[in-house]
């Protein structure tokens, strides 16, 4: 499970996990949009522009193409985008 690389142990589990990890992270930034409020990576899989944070605590409610709280002018501009 270990190999020397350059005078240091590798293990090569640990290695294969961070490899995942920064994967895990690399999709979580190209598939989501944080909560303009909390900050919650949120994903939207498909309907309209209306967000509601998932978060319980937060509930944040805002419209995905612009960011902001959800409003009537979204709901009138990009309901469907």
């Amino acid at each position: 499970n270990y190999e020397a690389a350059r005078g240091y142990m590798i293990d090569k589990h640990e290695a294969m996990r961070a490899r995942w990890e920064e994967a895990s992270r690399e999709t979580i930034k190209k598939t989501t949009k944080p909560c303009p409020s909390c900050h919650v990576p949120v994903e939207k899989n498909g309907g309209c522009m209306h967000m509601k944070c998932p978060r319980a605590q937060c509930r944040f409610e805002w419209c995905w193409n612009c960011g902001l709280e959800w409003n009537r002018t979204c709901m009138g501009d990009h309901w469907f985008d």
